[in-house]
């Protein structure tokens, strides 16, 4: 699936992510090595967004470290971790409409944070334990 049209398919796992499974529960939208991943549980609506340091990607994608730290603190991420450092928000998804505005954030990370193009291909892996 496309970067532009990935929208929806990430809105319907977020919803997914609080309403089904069980307390493992897992999203992982992913473009090569770049990702941006959620966990949630059935019943909680917080849902926690994690995205990896830049300074953990192959050099031959020449993403900024420094950049990548200032564009996602803008998002209201925090940096954290112990062996691996990782950015971390939660967000409370109750409705349609906050997934909807979830979806566009983690898009909007892919594409503005780690220069995924538009058209790139990206896989969507769903876990709901």
């Amino acid at each position: 699936m496309k970067l532009a049209k990935a929208a929806e398919e990430v809105r319907s796992g977020l919803l997914d992510l609080t309403r089904e499974g069980g307390p493992g529960n897992f999203m992982v939208i992913s473009s090569g090595d770049i990702y941006v991943q959620f966990a949630g549980s059935p019943g909680n609506p917080s849902v926690l967004c994690e995205s990896i340091s830049a300074k953990y990607f192959p050099k031959k994608l020449k993403i900024s470290s420094v950049a990548v730290k200032k564009k996602l603190k803008a998002l209201g991420f925090v940096l954290g971790g112990n062996e691996i450092e990782t950015f971390s928000r939660t967000y409370e998804i109750l409705t349609e409409k906050q997934a909807q505005a979830v979806a566009k954030v983690a898009l909007q990370i892919l594409k503005d944070v780690y220069n995924v193009a538009n058209d790139a291909e990206l896989q969507i892996e769903l876990s709901l334990e």
